[in-house]
């Protein structure tokens, strides 16, 4: 039989409650009679039941991360898991408890989330420009970070992609081996029109290099599809045939591309190069390995778990804002212009 509570207060001498201060670390008991409940406790193996304490101490030890989906099979792509695995692990390493949300939330739903006791604060993914989440959690001070930012963050805690610097770096290494005309494979026009903050980002860094390297605007919007993606791909080649490289916004994006390739007769990098955004450790795996904008996923998940669980433990005394810088790595899916 497990040790018990009764089992340490009747060993110790003492009452229930005193033992139950104790173990929830509360200061309203003597040093001696702590000091003595912890002997107790020690030499018994007693174990104390987590949930007992959570619910003791108001705090549920869990954060949750919301990531609504339109498609649940996104979650079969390596990115989006890296996401995932990199909060559960900050988490534990806090011993706090992890859950996802990939559902759609209304008003009324998130707000039932914030009062109950099923979390002590909130990641948020999928962030819009404008988004009615963090509205409404600012003004009900509920704790949350996001993974992603909005178009005004005073006040706000954030981790996210620098996506416009990131797409300059892509085109200068393009531009820089002689390439002039670039297609450009992005998110879908659906994710752009509902103010989804990488979309839009993506779209303005693309217009902004255009304009600064005085290229031809070559793009297509798509859905994060393979199929959909060589579709789009092959679209965009058969209508500029003299496209020599294409900067894609996801690894999905850039297989799609690479198919679209192959089935027109094309071999990358000789007669087209590709880089993609954003590149992970899995952009080796892609035949050829794939030039890109390193980021780490798993390190940003994680990285928005302790942020998170800093907050709620009041040591950050204010919101903290991280924008990653760009960093290029160069593998075998770009070469120089063809002539």
């Amino acid at each position: 039989m497990p040790t018990t509570l009764q089992d340490v207060a009747k060993k110790a001498g003492v009452s229930l409650m005193t033992v139950s201060r104790v173990i929830n670390g509360k200061n309203n008991v003597a040093e001696e009679t702590r000091q003595q409940i912890l002997r107790v406790i020690d030499e018994l193996g007693y174990v104390p039941h987590l949930q007992a304490q959570r619910l003791a101490s108001g705090r549920t030890r869990t954060i949750v991360l919301h990531y609504p989906l339109s498609n649940p099979r996104l979650f079969s792509n390596v990115i989006e898991m890296n996401f995932i695995t990199g909060i559960a692990q900050g988490a534990a390493e806090e011993e706090y408890y992890f859950s996802l949300m990939t559902g759609a939330l209304s008003p009324s739903g998130l707000m039932k989330l914030c009062r109950s006791v099923h979390a002590d604060g909130l990641i948020l993914m999928k962030v819009a420009m404008q988004d009615w989440r963090v509205d409404l959690l600012r003004e009900h001070e509920y704790p949350f970070v996001m993974i992603g930012r909005t178009k005004n963050n005073q006040g706000l805690a954030f981790i996210d992609l620098d996506f416009e610097n990131a797409i300059r770096e892509a085109y200068a290494h393009l531009v820089g081996l002689g390439h002039r005309h670039i297609g450009f494979l992005t998110f879908s026009q659906e994710w752009r029109s509902e103010g989804i903050g990488p979309a839009v980002r993506s779209m303005q860094g693309f217009k902004n290099v255009v304009k600064r390297f005085k290229l031809p605007p070559l793009f297509r919007e798509c859905d994060l599809n393979v199929k959909r993606a060589s579709s789009a791909a092959k679209s965009l080649l058969t209508e500029h045939p003299q496209i020599t490289a294409i900067v894609t916004m996801h690894n999905t994006l850039a297989v799609g591309a690479i198919l679209a390739l192959q089935e027109m007769g094309r071999k990358v990098p000789d007669d087209c190069s590709i880089v993609g955004l954003p590149a992970s450790d899995e952009s080796e795996l892609i035949i050829p390995p794939l030039t890109g904008i390193e980021w780490s996923m798993q390190d940003i998940g994680y990285r928005a778990a302790k942020m998170l669980i800093r907050e709620l433990n009041g040591e950050s005394p204010e919101p903290e804002q991280i924008l990653i810088p760009p960093k290029l790595t160069v593998r075998a899916s770009t070469a120089p212009a063809p002539r």
